[in-house]
């Protein structure tokens, strides 16, 4: 029997290591059932971690799912030679106007479904919802509002969501150094007191990562979250003003 204990003591954080403790179990149920399983959906950050343990579990094949641009996903494990079913389901609705990310969210949290039983969430001709097959017929039945209008739920394809191009509103800032406290200062304007704060509790987050120590330096490419406020997306070209300083361009949703 594998040593969980040993196989995550490289991780920091005691809920991803309750969330790793689970998954653990599942390659361990599919190659002594000769079954499939599968964990619920995960943040790009867990599945980085779930992808740093697979290598303990070399008689089972696992893949992410669903493939391609998406952000959560699914662990899916497999005996050699066993089909997999498909795990994932994609819901269209139709609301008659328009409606945002947080109001469809808050809609299927509403009725009793826990986020991750949810992927993503993807709002262009129509409002796409990635979910677990387990929850299908419940969403069928029981979504029946988004924001007070009234909508019903088709059955799609997965591959016929649509991939949004996110619309980032460039912009830039300068700042003394590319701490994240002082650039989710510059983005934000927050007070520095509040911005202690979100860090204290693990609300500001680096690529999914929560993040506690004020100094974490933010580098090129990085996806910050920081909760009250939404996403920012730090661009490629950072410089070193003449005064020494650093001017980042960056982009918010």
């Amino acid at each position: 029997m594998l040593d969980k204990n040993l196989i995550l003591q490289h991780i920091q954080e005691p809920e991803k290591i309750t969330m790793l403790r689970h998954i653990l179990d599942l390659p361990e149920i599919a190659s002594r059932n000769y079954t499939v399983t599968a964990s619920d959906f995960l943040d790009p950050y867990e599945q980085r971690l779930v992808q740093s343990i697979l290598h303990h579990f070399p008689d089972v094949d696992a893949h992410f799912y669903p493939e391609g641009e998406r952000e959560r996903k699914i662990i899916v494990f497999s005996p050699p030679f066993v089909e997999t079913s498909e795990e994932v389901v994609a819901f269209k609705f139709q609301p008659k106007e328009e409606v945002s990310h947080r109001e469809v969210l808050g809609s299927i949290v509403s009725i009793g479904i826990e986020r991750s039983k949810i992927g993503d969430i993807v709002i262009e001709d129509g409002v796409y919802v990635f979910a677990k097959r387990e929850i299908a017929n419940f969403i069928a039945l029981t979504l029946t509002k988004i924001r007070h209008q009234p909508v019903k739920g088709e059955l799609i394809p997965v591959d016929d969501v649509p991939v949004p191009e996110e619309p980032w509103l460039k912009n830039t800032a300068v700042v003394q150094s590319m701490r994240i406290d002082a650039v989710v200062r510059a983005v934000t304007h927050f007070s520095r007191d509040d911005i202690r704060g979100k860090l204290a509790k693990g609300f500001i987050k680096i690529n999914f990562k929560s993040i506690k120590k004020a100094h974490e330096e933010v580098k090129p490419g990085d996806l910050l979250s920081v909760r009250g406020f939404g996403r920012i997306a730090v661009f490629d070209d950072i410089a070193v003003t003449k005064k020494g300083k650093v001017r980042f361009t960056y982009g918010t949703l």
